[in-house]
């Protein structure tokens, strides 16, 4: 792994470009108050460093061609974990939140630290190699964990997989892995997901909802990630919090599709299904959207966020199609004649948006800013 040192002003120039896909040493220097010479150094630094290309492009206009700034997607790179009832994904993704090869991992029925490391480090050493990545290029490994956090983001109340319960993660993942090791909820790793490479990409504010086995989420406010006092803010699940009941949740649409004998074990079998010919289904949309629309009601009142995203475990073409019976006259029905209404999105990476944000926390602390501009 290698070392980068980066200025403060670095890290600026990293964030705008990030945020914008592109932009030039003139623009840079008009929104951080830099002089142009000052722009200038601080780019050429950055591509000694090998992290931005500066191209020349033509834009049609008489005159030099401009100089344009982008990430170098293939300076950093990092893995991504989530995992599920059955399956563990991983992924290998560069910093700019793109995908170069992912893998699914079938799991035992004990979600034991030891196999899991094991599958991860199995991964790092059979992958890097073939898909042209440097070991010192590598930054870490994220790890999206479906859970709440009890206590300083390190041990969490994981409800599905109670062979984590009351475990350091932090320490217990680095034990066992040799690469920074960086840990989240999976709604909060979908969100920031979302805001790099998905949906919210273009977005300072939005809330994500995330349905995977249960319902959770995660909040963009400025274009940062709000973990709350004990890094639990997205927990939307607390409206519905009988396991028991019908609810909009992943383990419940599993449960009522099982009901009526139809062969799923979890989110990946989904795939198999038709919306149009699986009755079942349809009526599960419907019922849950039903439920979901006033949550939703409540924090777009609540954040006045520019758009609520929904993702998570389910197929993009089946979110598609429940986003139709969200996206109704019911969603802020009382003052949607009198207030701005939030946009409702359906995610752009589906069930890829986990590993993908779960791999960008390794540069949110280490590389990009830590304050807006």
């Amino acid at each position: 792994m290698q070392n980068i040192e980066l200025s403060n002003s670095e890290r600026l120039i990293l964030e705008i470009v990030r945020r914008d896909k592109s932009s030039t040493r003139v623009d840079v220097a008009k929104r951080l108050n830099f002089s142009k010479v000052q722009a200038t150094n601080l780019t050429k630094a950055l591509v000694d460093k090998k992290l931005v290309l500066d191209k020349a492009e033509q834009t049609g206009a008489r005159g030099q061609p401009v100089k344009t700034i982008r990430l170098n997607s293939d300076a950093l790179y990092s893995v991504g974990v989530t995992f599920t009832g059955a399956y563990m994904e991983i992924a290998l993704v560069d910093w700019t939140g793109g995908v170069k090869f992912s893998q699914t991992v079938k799991l035992s029925s004990e979600h034991s630290l030891d196999a899991l490391c094991l599958s991860i480090s199995k991964f790092i050493d059979e992958q890097l190699k073939p898909n042209g990545v440097a070991k010192r290029k590598l930054c870490g490994v994220g790890i999206s964990i479906p859970g709440d956090f009890l206590y300083e983001r390190r041990k969490m109340n994981a409800v599905y997989f109670p062979e984590l319960e009351e475990v350091d993660l932090i320490s217990a993942f680095s034990e066992r892995l040799d690469y920074p090791v960086y840990i989240e909820n999976d709604g909060t790793c979908a969100a920031w997901g979302e805001y790099v490479a998905g949906a919210g990409s273009s977005l300072n504010h939005f809330v994500f909802v995330h349905i995977g086995h249960g319902i959770g989420g995660g909040l963009i406010i400025d274009r940062r990630v709000y973990r709350g006092k004990n890094g639990n803010a997205g927990a939307f699940g607390a409206p519905f919090p009988n396991l028991n009941e019908p609810r909009p949740s992943g383990a419940d649409l599993l449960k009522e599709l099982q009901s009526h004998n139809i062969e799923v074990q979890d989110f990946a079998d989904l795939r198999e299904l038709s919306v149009q010919t699986c009755e079942p289904l349809q009526a599960w949309l419907q019922r849950s959207a039903t439920q979901l629309v006033h949550a939703l009601t409540v924090l777009a009142r609540a954040f006045d966020p520019e758009a609520i995203i929904i993702g998570g475990r389910l197929p993009l073409p089946l979110l598609d199609h429940w986003l139709k019976y969200i996206d109704t006259e019911k969603f802020c029905e009382f003052d949607r004649n009198k207030l701005p209404i939030p946009k409702i999105l359906a995610s752009q990476l589906g069930d890829l948006g986990g590993v993908v944000g779960a791999s960008q926390l390794c540069f949110e602390q280490s590389i990009f800013a830590k304050q807006s501009f």
